[in-house]
């Protein structure tokens, strides 16, 4: 998959979340919306990482072709 397709797929989901937080906050308040967003933030981290491995990946695989 091409890197800069996983990162438009990240965007995506990103602003998907933040819609449920604001969703969450509109209808059950101000802790479900920051529950929300410390979900949202945690797996970005670890989506973020797993983007820099897989660049990482491609320019060794780039380099050893």
């Amino acid at each position: 998959m091409r890197l800069l397709s996983v990162m438009r797929m990240g965007v995506l989901a990103s602003s998907g979340w933040l819609a449920l937080a604001a969703l969450l906050w509109q209808h059950y308040g101000f802790l479900w919306a920051m529950l929300a967003v410390v979900l949202w933030a945690a797996l970005l981290r670890l989506f973020q990482q797993a983007v820099l491995k897989h660049a990482e990946a491609l320019a060794r695989r780039g380099h050893d072709g």
